[in-house]
């Protein structure tokens, strides 16, 4: 043992050993077979640790240990600076770091020697009887004393009365304040002791103690030392329940085949077998695992108390053999793409599916999906071998040609062949636009070559005219001539568009036939971007929104003095739009709203919701509006209408040809004047109550949630119906005249004297405060609000205000 191995250090008279910690325990005394042997002590102590714990225990010849002056009859337990007194001697203790070191000393002086236990002495006298006789002392002066002149010493008979009734207090005494205390332990221990305790009387299974602290030991073979503090309470007749610690059992652990398996006590690993384990006692799940074999768990009661316990399991293998072979022999097996022998082979495989392949130079590879069951051996049926394919790399100009081998499709060109040798093969490639083309191959085995075949193109001719004449022909995109033009195209579709500066494109598409001249004369129509002529009749967005072509127009926009509910902004004023735009054909709906702002919540009123995806998005101010269209057109590739200056989001003018809000007067011509005869009054004509199905608007639906209603009209709807609900107008528009009311382009102003001059496409004041709001929404009921030429204001969101798409025609 090398010096710093050790854990218990002695030094007597200058002899110093060590012992390590599995010497322990060391025993101290004067008995022939003691590690350490004092000369002329009588009785032994044993030096011993458990869990971390320097302990000392008396043996059975041991009289009158005492630890600092107190008498010891158990184990106790060795602090930093304890004196341990031995008959005649003296042990010294120092622990520092887990190290306990021992300075002997065989001769011991007074000081160190406490007064004998005058109870423990009586036992002796009396053979162990738990009675406590006291019996008078004989006394006897010195001879050498001289007695004090003139003063008479007590008499001896005086002196043994008066220490008789002074025990008989102290019992008396004792005997009155005094608890009975029954210490019931869990096992019953051989021995219990209260060694710190001076005044004790034990009657049968109970003590008679003071209240207070009591330090208490205890033994039981097979457990801990017991050694614990209780207290004694102010009842008369008391029972503290106390436990002992059954010692952990020795258990043999140990796997048949013996391969080093992990063991698990409970969940928790403990180490590979085989090993001897510590294990508490009481019912436990061990678990053994051990690669390649299948995991065991075992249920064992351990006894514990320091008994050894043996548990031997039987792995099962998590693998089977598997026997292989293959003709001819000698092919290279892999496993799962690994190499592992080659053939015949007996393999060892893991339970589970694998990929078996063999490879042998001259031969196609041969593979197999092998399943495995754990410990059942399999031998797969004997492998033919193939000779190997040739190989053609094929390529084809222009690529993409469709090849088929012995009439079998095998894909498109470029492409790897792989051919069986020793035979012709047809092979035939074809492309529409081109002739087939078809060649007869053989291949050596396991060899390579590379093909290239030229297609021969097919061509049609297709000849194009227009009016007016000279128009400029694009084919797929380039520009091939101008009318009238003959083409000779491959015969494969192509898209051919006809241009004209001033005129509306028009496409064609079509497949040259070879032999069959095509011929297609364009009628082109002159753009009107008045009337919209020549430009699409709809348009739609990337969300799917439809746009439809409102014509240009004038009209007179306001209402007269004479008109019933008519307001003072609705100033009578000669507008003309000079040039036909597109107007969204259903307002915005929260569905498409949230493809632009995912969390918008249109909310609800009186309980009902506002939100569903089909119903028009509501609760939007204006800009909200604004910054949706620009992230429109920007999806679609548009340049956006609104820019940001000073924290305001405006129009840019000259209006650019993005998606946006209609301007007043459009809102206007579209619905009130566009394609009608007569300007409406109401959504639905020009008197009162609104026929059935005339739009959503206040009605007897809506009492319960609104304070006024139309109460000869129901339209099934109380807040906002789904956008498009309702038949369209007479531009193809839905829900212009109710449902919900909606944004318009232009900043709120009220026009006091337009006079006799004609606005031109107005726009409005340059900057506001407000903007406008025109039509009648769910909540309308009155003659007032229900009409077209109504028109609101404001600068805050609300549940009945939406807003629809526009845009230039180009």
């Amino acid at each position: 043992m090398t010096a710093t191995d050790w854990i218990l250090k002695t030094d007597v008279g200058g002899a110093t050993r060590h012992f390590a910690a599995e010497a322990l325990p060391v025993t101290i005394g004067g008995e022939p077979g003691n590690d350490i042997h004092l000369g002329g002590v009588v009785g032994a102590v044993s030096i011993g640790l458990l869990d971390g714990v320097f302990f000392v225990q008396p043996d059975r010849n041991a009289r009158n240990l005492r630890v600092d002056g107190e008498l010891v009859s158990g184990a106790r337990r060795i602090a930093d600076g304890d004196v341990v007194a031995l008959d005649s001697a003296r042990l010294a203790c120092r622990l520092a770091d887990g190290r306990l070191t021992l300075d002997i000393d065989a001769r011991m002086t007074a000081g160190d020697t406490a007064p004998p236990d005058l109870d423990e002495l009586a036992r002796a006298e009396r053979g162990g009887t738990d009675e406590v006789a006291i019996t008078p002392i004989s006394f006897r002066a010195k001879a050498d004393a001289a007695e004090t002149p003139g003063r008479r010493r007590p008499s001896t008979a005086a002196i043994a009365i008066t220490a008789a009734f002074a025990v008989l207090a102290v019992l008396g005494w004792f005997a009155f304040t005094a608890k009975s205390v029954e210490l019931d332990f869990e096992p019953e221990p051989t021995a219990v002791e209260l060694p710190g305790t001076l005044l004790k009387l034990r009657l049968g299974d109970r003590f008679l103690l003071r209240s207070g602290p009591h330090r208490v030991t205890a033994q039981l073979p097979g457990y801990y030392p017991f050694d614990e503090e209780v207290v004694v309470g102010e009842s008369p007749d008391q029972s503290i329940e106390l436990e002992l610690t059954r010692l952990p059992g020795e258990i043999e652990l140990a796997t048949v085949p013996e391969v080093g398996a992990e063991v698990s006590v409970d969940g928790e690993p403990i180490g590979r077998t085989p090993m001897i384990a510590e294990i508490v006692p009481g019912t436990h799940r061990l678990e053994f695992k051990a690669e390649r074999y299948l995991p065991e768990l075992r249920e064992l009661d351990v006894i514990g108390g320091g008994e050894r316990q043996a548990l031997s399991v039987e792995l099962t293998p998590n693998w089977a053999p598997v026997t292989l072979s293959s003709e001819p022999a000698g092919a290279e097996v892999l496993v799962d793409g690994e190499p592992v022998a080659k053939t015949p082979a007996e393999l060892e495989l893991t339970a589970g599916e694998h990929d078996v392949e063999l490879r042998l130079p001259g031969y196609n590879a041969w593979r197999e999906t092998v399943a495995v069951t754990a410990d059942q051996p399999q031998q797969l049926p004997p492998v033919t071998l193939v000779q190997a394919d040739g190989r053609v790399e094929l390529v084809s100009t222009p690529e993409e040609a469709a090849v088929s081998v012995d009439g079998e499709f095998r894909g498109r060109t470029p492409l790897t062949l792989r051919l069986r040798p020793g035979r012709s093969h047809s092979i035939t490639l074809t492309k529409p636009g081109f002739a087939a083309a078809t060649r007869e191959l053989s291949v050596e085995a396991d060899s390579g070559r590379r093909v290239e075949i030229e297609l021969e193109a097919q061509y049609g001719d297709v000849r194009i005219a227009s009016e007016p004449p000279e128009a400029e022909v694009w084919v797929d995109g380039r520009r091939e001539a101008r009318t009238p033009a003959e083409l000779r195209l491959t015969a494969v579709p192509h898209s051919i568009e006809v241009r004209y500066d001033g005129y509306a494109p028009q496409a064609w598409d079509v497949t040259p036939r070879p032999g069959f001249a095509q011929t297609r004369t364009f009628e082109l129509e002159p753009l009107d971007d008045t009337t919209g002529g020549g430009y699409p009749r709809t348009i739609e967005t990337s969300l799917g929104q439809e746009l439809t072509l409102i014509p240009a127009g004038q009209f007179t926009m306001g209402s007269s003095r004479r008109e019933q509910g008519r307001r003072s902004n609705e100033v009578l004023r000669r507008v003309k739009l000079s040039r036909a735009f597109y107007l969204g054909v259903r307002e915005v709906s929260n569905a498409e709203f949230r493809q632009f702002i995912a969390e918008h919540d249109s909310g609800g009123f009186g309980g009902i919701s506002l939100n569903d995806d089909d119903q028009p998005v509501v609760n939007v101010g204006w800009e909200d509006a604004a910054r949706f269209l620009n992230w429109l057109s920007i999806r679609d590739g548009l340049q956006p209408v609104y820019e940001e200056r000073s924290g305001e989001w405006v129009p840019i003018r000259p209006l650019r040809s993005g998606y946006r809000l209609p301007t007043e007067a459009e809102w206007a011509w579209a619905a009130r004047f566009a394609e009608r005869e007569e300007a409406l009054v109401f959504p639905w004509g020009a008197e009162l109550p609104p026929p059935d199905r005339s739009g959503n608007f206040a009605d007897v639906s809506a009492a319960d949630v609104l304070p006024t209603t139309l109460v000869t009209y129901n339209d099934g709807y109380p807040v906002s119906a789904p956008s498009g609900s309702f038949p369209a107008d007479a531009v193809g528009v839905f829900d212009l005249g109710g449902n919900v009311a909606e944004w318009v382009q232009d900043y709120y102003e009220i026009v006091v004297d337009p006079g006799q001059e004609q606005a031109v496409d107005p726009l409005g004041p340059t900057s506001g405060r407000f903007h406008v709001v025109r039509g009648p929404s769910w909540r309308s009921a009155t003659i007032t609000n229900l009409r077209l030429a109504y028109r609101d204001y404001g600068a805050d969101a609300r549940e009945d205000l939406g807003f629809r798409i526009a845009r230039n025609l180009e």
